[in-house]
């Protein structure tokens, strides 16, 4: 290990969900953290919604990805419930999805197989259920016990409040340099920033470097929309259809939302509430016609990045100079990749972000500390964000096996 390696002081580039959970993790193993924001303040992209769904969602034939969807959620959901939050800004009191019939029956016999003690875990929607939680549609689908919603914005100024973690705003980065001790950044305004180790956590702006510009994302606009408090009975806990309808929160129902690829519309779209308020009918009868009565509808615009196979990028990647030079033979070798030393990535969480990010930044925290599990170096030969390249030149089943295990 060389004295760069020792020196425990990262710069973070995004202090959205993904930067601030690293943020956090690294600060409570006594790194010196700087994170560095392009707004005026941490969580104004995709993770600056009012609430954020919090929920298994599974994948009928992608056993791989069900495994990484029920890892980031159990922990991700207990780890929450842990941090000190105020009670109003967090609950994991159920969710529920509807699907439709036959795929809730295939799906259950997938799920049955792999989650012991499956009682706790969901229940098979039924009559009793859509009942207690007020959903006015004979459905099927599932109620997840632990699922539930977060406060986004809160939950980020929790875990910078750290004595370690020294927040910097109205910085856009604009280039990464590797020094022979360590990286320099530059920001748009001629600033320099120096550190050991770098984390790019900025979402799908990830490819805008030299060293990352092979890693392609794609940006989904997301807009959501809400409707003050209601003087109908409505469902208590989160309930996802073609969309999803969040409870009373800080004085919002919550619901949304829109999924367009690389549209960078800013403002409130009435087509997207429109579309909105009709993802939720299925739920609601009676809230929906009361959205559809009303003249003006306040929501939010914000972008999530998204990579071609779904899976984010957490890890490392390679050395750009180095890896021209080597030859597939020397690539086939996991031992022999080059790695870019203290350089690393967490982005493309989509959708799931507030499942996924936190349960990846923990994961990539382990590996800049040195000390992986058998369950992190599972997770990492996941979401290996060179696992395109490596694919390009048939070395599918190194993109795979980075990591022993």
């Amino acid at each position: 290990m060389t004295n760069l390696d020792m020196q425990k002081n990262i710069l973070i580039i995004g202090a959205g969900v993904a930067g601030c959970s690293l943020a956090h993790f690294l600060a409570n193993s006594d790194w010196d953290v700087t994170l560095i924001e392009s707004k005026d303040n941490i969580a104004q992209g995709g993770s600056g919604n009012p609430v954020a769904a919090i929920y298994p969602k599974f994948m009928l034939n992608d056993e791989a990805y069900n495994d990484f969807m029920l890892r980031s959620f159990r922990f991700t959901t207990d780890w929450i419930s842990q941090l000190g939050l105020n009670k109003e800004d967090f609950r994991f009191d159920g969710a529920i999805e509807i699907l439709e019939e036959t795929y809730t029956k295939k799906l259950e016999i997938n799920l049955s197989k792999k989650i012991t003690s499956k009682e706790d875990f969901f229940s098979l929607i039924n009559k009793s259920i859509l009942s207690k939680y007020s959903i006015e549609r004979n459905s099927s689908g599932f109620l997840f016990h632990q699922g539930g919603w977060i406060n986004p914005i809160a939950l980020c100024k929790q875990l910078t409040n750290h004595s370690n973690i020294k927040i910097i705003t109205h910085q856009k980065i604009k280039s990464i340099e590797k020094l022979i001790d360590g990286w320099t950044l530059k920001t748009e305004d001629k600033k320099t920033l120096n550190s050991s180790h770098v984390a790019i956590c900025n979402a799908y702006s990830v490819n805008q470097f030299d060293l990352t510009q092979h890693l392609y994302t794609d940006a989904f606009r997301g807009q959501v929309n809400w409707i003050t408090s209601t003087s109908f009975s409505m469902p208590p806990i989160v309930t996802c259809d073609e969309g999803y309808l969040a409870p009373l929160i800080h004085d919002k129902h919550v619901f949304g939302a829109t999924y367009a690829m690389n549209d960078f519309f800013k403002d409130l779209r009435t087509s997207d509430t429109k579309k909105n308020i009709a993802s939720i009918k299925g739920i609601h009868r009676k809230f929906y016609n009361y959205c559809e009565t009303q003249k003006s509808i306040p929501g939010r615009v914000a972008w999530r990045a998204s990579t071609k196979d779904r899976k984010p990028y957490v890890g490392q990647v390679f050395d750009n100079q180095l890896f021209k030079k080597m030859r597939v033979r020397e690539l086939a070798r996991a031992d022999q990749l080059p790695w870019l030393k203290n350089l690393y990535i967490a982005s493309g969480f989509g959708s799931r972000g507030f499942t996924f990010a936190p349960y990846c930044a923990s994961v990539l925290a382990n590996l800049i500390n040195g000390h992986l599990s058998q369950e992190d170096k599972e997770t990492l030969n996941y979401t290996n964000p060179e696992r395109y390249r490596l694919k390009k030149m048939s070395l599918k089943k190194v993109a795979s096996q980075i990591y022993k295990v």
